[in-house]
């Protein structure tokens, strides 16, 4: 695939996923409002909302993936790339939770039911922080080439900081349903653009 083609697809799935993430996490938001009752029976249970969770996981992962041969053509990426991996990892890990659901769902380890559960919960916490965390040093790690960016670039790095503190808050982390979704379609904007020469501003 050459790269006109990898960044045109790069910013279809970026719309995709910035379309497709908050329509998942409303509906997790709502889980939690229902309870403690109704998060376990969102594990006990394999529906087409888990298939929309490992969807979200793929499209993110390719997103930055695309976007590491992006800043590949640009910038002096070496620490930004060993970032994305650490950003790519740690969102397979998120998603691979859904291996809980399915667990539970078919009957299998019924007997741990709820220290998987509760295992689950904490570990995808732990990784949602982390995320956020190396998020948070992948943005300042970018800006410190804030004169070599695209307009665009600049404001995704500015916003992903705000976002990455928001998530470390936890509270807070759940204005990043819509703040998320806008950074993914700047990333899409700029990859629809192509290769084009790097704005100097």
């Amino acid at each position: 695939m050459n790269d006109s083609n990898l960044f045109r697809y790069g910013g279809g799935a970026a719309i995709l996923l910035a379309v497709l993430f908050p329509i998942y996490w409303l509906y997790v938001l709502t889980i939690g409002v229902s309870g403690e009752a109704g998060i376990w029976g969102d594990f006990q249970t394999l529906n087409g909302w888990d298939a929309l969770f490992v969807l979200i996981g793929a499209l993110e992962i390719f997103v930055y993936l695309v976007l590491r041969k992006y800043l590949s053509h640009h910038l002096n990426a070496g620490l930004l790339s060993a970032l994305l991996w650490v950003m790519i990892g740690l969102v397979a890990i998120f998603h691979g939770f859904v291996v809980v659901d399915i667990a539970l769902a078919t009957g299998l380890f019924s007997a741990y039911e709820d220290a998987l559960i509760a295992s689950a919960m904490a570990g995808s916490l732990t990784v949602l922080f982390l995320f956020a965390l190396v998020s948070l040093i992948f943005a300042i790690a970018l800006l410190t080439q804030f004169s070599s960016l695209p307009t665009l670039i600049k404001v995704f790095s500015i916003g992903l900081i705000v976002v990455a503190l928001m998530q470390l808050t936890v509270i807070l982390g759940v204005v990043n349903i819509v703040l998320f979704p806008i950074l993914i379609l700047l990333l899409a904007i700029q990859f629809l653009r192509g290769e084009q020469s790097v704005e100097v501003v």
